[in-house]
């Protein structure tokens, strides 16, 4: 028996058939992809404010708050390049194992920034305990509700 004839002869069909494709992007791909820019846009404008707000009133929290929130923006950032390299890429045969995997490697660039700022965190955090400044409470408490806010919309 040759080789063709086994593959006429009734053989088992080919593991992959035509049609297999690598797609496995969520049912909700898209819809998440459009709420992460939204959450992206309030975490964005908060960060900058408790920045500004941690400088003017003298506050290391809100300035260490708003560094942490720009990890945030930037993580969701990655995320949503990510979603979108995954749609726009989904059907491409060169990823063999679809695209997925590039979500999981948003993460992990994430992670690395966020370890960066909480050095500079540190650092600023270093800095100030050699040199305090004075803290403008009332102020400052009012752009952490703010903030504490922008958190709770943004999980939700």
């Amino acid at each position: 028996m040759t080789s063709s004839t086994l593959h006429t002869a009734g053989a088992a069909p080919a593991p992959f058939p035509a049609d297999h494709h690598h797609v496995f992007l969520g049912a909700e791909h898209q819809r998440n992809e459009r709420r992460v820019w939204l959450v992206i846009a309030l975490t964005a404008s908060m960060m900058v404010a408790e920045i500004l707000a941690g400088k003017l009133y003298g506050s290391m929290a809100l300035v260490a708050d708003g560094w942490h929130m720009s990890t945030h923006a930037g993580a969701m950032l990655i995320t949503a390049l990510a979603y979108g390299y995954a749609r726009r890429h989904a059907a491409n045969p060169r990823f063999s194992f679809g695209t997925g995997k590039m979500g999981d490697l948003a993460g992990f660039a994430s992670a690395v920034v966020l370890a960066i700022v909480a050095l500079l965190i540190a650092w600023e955090s270093f800095l100030r305990l050699t040199n305090p400044v004075p803290i403008r409470f009332e102020q400052a408490i009012a752009v952490a509700v703010i903030g504490l806010v922008v958190n709770l919309v943004s999980a939700r």
